[in-house]
């Protein structure tokens, strides 16, 4: 079994909504951030940190904060930050091995593997813990980020389904077995706390399950391409048609009848979620766009109508001349019906001054 899975659970909500995100990320380059290695530096001492509680022979230490300035098995050197996210998980495990004396049985960073999904999906889980004689099932994912992860989302879930089999939790066990799905998230603001939890029976995911084997097989038969919020994480989304539709025709109506809306507080909070999927997307595919076209420009490539200007780009880094940081504007210029790409007005075709604008507005043509 290799290291990844081409079915990670780690990235389940991409493809256990869009098959076809495994065959586009394929040939992309897997460029970790210094977020990302700061995670996983984070995840090995909390895992480091249990392993030590569970079996007290290894000698080694039973607080985070004893890591800090020793190096991880990436390179990272553990800082304050990471020691005390690590240790928010820590607590929180072992509160409920305590609580039921279950120490021992505490999986941690455990590999599973999920055949009921496909045989192409594994991953390692961060920490879980099976109460056979409770008919209780705990399962917890440490997140170093600032963006909000969910309880209950199809990561957790898939894993769910690799620890039912591992515990052969069959259709008539999974009815009595109640599952708590935990996210340990310290540096992401929420009301109640650091963790946040979702509570059920093992068979209230079996439509989960289904939809995860439905689209993992479609990943080797058939892909299919399909928009939302897992865009933002896709590294195709530059160069995905699908991506590109969806953020056309979210912003493109025109000419539409009169009519206006009647709609309720329900309607609108609705109307709240199908927004914030749209804007998750098209944002995703407008920082790709922009890492794409700064590429290209300083690659020589012309007929854009934008230029590389000095200042601080998307990417935060100030200075002059063209560097990774400066951001793709437009270039305006005087001409007669100039407007921007996103406003191509009826005599844009084959007129260049007509693909110069600045900042969505369209500029008029200079006085004669």
């Amino acid at each position: 079994m290799s290291e990844h899975a081409p079915l990670a659970p780690s990235s389940s909500e991409q493809w256990g909504h869009c098959s076809g995100s495994v065959a586009a990320q394929a040939d992309m380059p897997d460029l970790s951030s210094e977020q990302a290695r700061e995670g996983t530096a984070a995840h090995w001492v909390m895992s480091e940190t249990l392993l030590n509680h569970q079996d007290t022979t290894r000698g080694g230490w039973l607080a985070c904060h004893q890591f800090i300035g020793s190096k991880a098995p990436n390179g990272v050197i553990i800082d304050d930050k990471m020691a005390e996210g690590a240790q928010v998980h820590v607590d929180d495990v072992l509160e409920v091995c305590w609580r039921f004396n279950a120490l021992p049985d505490l999986l941690i960073e455990h590999r599973v593997r999920m055949p009921r999904i496909h045989e192409q999906n594994w991953g390692t889980l961060d920490s879980a813990l099976y109460l056979p004689d409770r008919a209780l099932l705990f399962i917890w994912d440490y997140k170093h980020g600032h963006r909000e992860a969910k309880p209950d989302g199809l990561q957790l879930f898939d894993y769910l389904a690799g620890l039912a089999e591992k515990f052969g939790i069959n259709g008539e066990l999974d009815r009595q077995t109640r599952v708590v799905s935990r996210i340990v998230q310290p540096f992401c603001y929420y009301a109640r706390g650091p963790v946040r939890e979702w509570a059920g029976f093992l068979s209230d995911l079996r439509g989960v399950w289904n939809q995860l084997y439905a689209k993992a097989h479609e990943v080797f038969a058939g892909p299919t391409l399909s928009t939302g919020p897992w865009c933002r994480d896709c590294k195709a989304v530059g160069k995905c048609s699908a991506a590109r539709r969806a953020g056309y025709n979210y912003i493109d109506m025109v000419n539409e009848p009169y009519a206006m809306d009647a709609m309720d507080a329900a309607d609108l909070a609705v109307e709240r979620g199908i927004l914030v999927d749209g804007l998750s997307t098209a944002k995703a595919r407008l920082d790709a766009v922009e890492d794409e076209l700064q590429h290209r420009i300083r690659g020589g490539q012309v007929g854009t109508g934008l230029a590389l200007e000095t200042g601080s780009g998307r990417l935060g880094t100030p200075g002059p001349g063209p560097r990774p940081g400066v951001s793709v504007r437009c270039r305006c210029r005087e001409g007669r019906g100039a407007y921007t790409h996103a406003n191509l007005g009826p005599g844009a075709k084959g007129n260049p001054a007509a693909l110069e604008g600045h900042n969505g507005k369209a500029h008029p043509a200079p006085r004669r």
